[in-house]
């Protein structure tokens, strides 16, 4: 989407970033760091952090990001189809 903004940048980045704020979504990568440290501090197993916080939210980000992806190549070529 960013380069069919044309001067409306910002206002994508920040309309994207509160629709996941807003969603309650969370990333792989940015929640895996929080995740980790708990089982570092021995707050959380292992075994609970893979199956009950990352693999959800890494499914997620998967489906999201495809779908997401699906929807934006399909509005850029439309038109050609």
């Amino acid at each position: 989407m960013l380069p069919s903004a044309k001067g409306s940048e910002e206002l994508v980045i920040v309309l994207f970033t509160w629709l996941i704020a807003a969603g309650g979504f969370t990333h792989v990568i940015a929640g895996s760091n929080e995740i980790f440290t708990l089982v570092l501090n021995g707050e959380m197993n292992i075994f609970t952090a893979f199956i009950y916080h990352i693999a959800p939210v890494l499914i997620g980000n998967i489906l999201g990001g495809t779908g997401l992806f699906a929807m934006l190549a399909y509005g850029q070529v439309h038109e050609e189809m």
